[in-house]
């Protein structure tokens, strides 16, 4: 049987960042909500940056900050990258991706995980998760987690989920807000053969993508607009 091509991203825009965060934090609690009915699943970093996990860099660390530290997930369904294993990035990312395996494989037999919801955002140069510009991870078809130790943006050293396993997620959602975001949006949702990484994410279907971004990231965009709807 044929497979069917991607669904057409949804673009929903806000007037500013304010609407953005809520509009986007009733979207994350619905997708939560019934992922964690359904299946009582777990938190994993699309990417992380290869530094202590109180280092001002880890996005562990932000989270931590940010989300973590006031809502109610138990820390043991908060999967980490290994501390006891920055100085090696083979192991460090194996080590993340057998974290994966265990979860996933053996529940689900599929080839690769299917996350209910990853979240993602979008630098000024088309780059989402460590996935960047021309570089060999874009091709990566089988590791469901890589390293990366030449990041054009610092830190240099990072792991991050290769495509397979970022499309083969039931839902995905970016966000991008500021007009600093406004030529690369158009570029991606506008003109996606030119093969930006953020335009590689192309959920297998049924999956679905997702733009949550404001007014002014989407002030240059041609691509058709969708109301908010939960």
């Amino acid at each position: 049987m044929a497979h069917q091509p991607p669904s057409a991203p949804i673009l929903v825009s806000f007037p500013n960042s304010d609407v953005l965060v809520d509009s986007l934090a009733a979207f994350v609690a619905k997708a939560q909500k019934e992922s964690i009915d359904k299946k009582g699943r777990q938190v994993y970093y699309v990417d992380e940056r290869v530094v202590p996990l109180d280092d001002a860099d880890s996005n562990h660390l932000a989270c931590t900050q940010n989300l973590f530290s006031k809502v109610d997930i138990p820390p043991e369904n908060i999967h980490t990258i290994d501390p006891a294993l920055l100085d090696d990035l083979e192991e460090l990312s194996d080590s993340y991706e057998r974290q994966l395996i265990h979860e996933f494989a053996q529940k689900d037999a599929a080839r690769f995980p299917v996350f209910d919801l990853i979240l993602l955002g979008m630098g000024p140069d088309g780059h989402t998760a460590s996935l960047f510009p021309d570089h060999e991870l874009l091709t990566e078809e089988d590791r469901w987690v890589a390293y990366v130790e030449d990041s054009p943006k610092p830190p240099p050293k990072r792991i991050t989920f290769t495509y397979p396993v970022i499309n083969h997620a039931a839902r995905v959602a970016f966000v991008a807000a500021g007009a600093e975001k406004a030529d690369t949006l158009k570029t991606i949702l506008d003109n996606p053969e030119q093969g930006l990484p953020a335009s590689r994410v192309k959920p297998v279907f049924p999956g679905q993508l997702y733009w949550f971004v404001d007014d002014d990231a989407a002030s240059k965009v041609d691509y058709p607009r969708t109301s908010f709807k939960l």
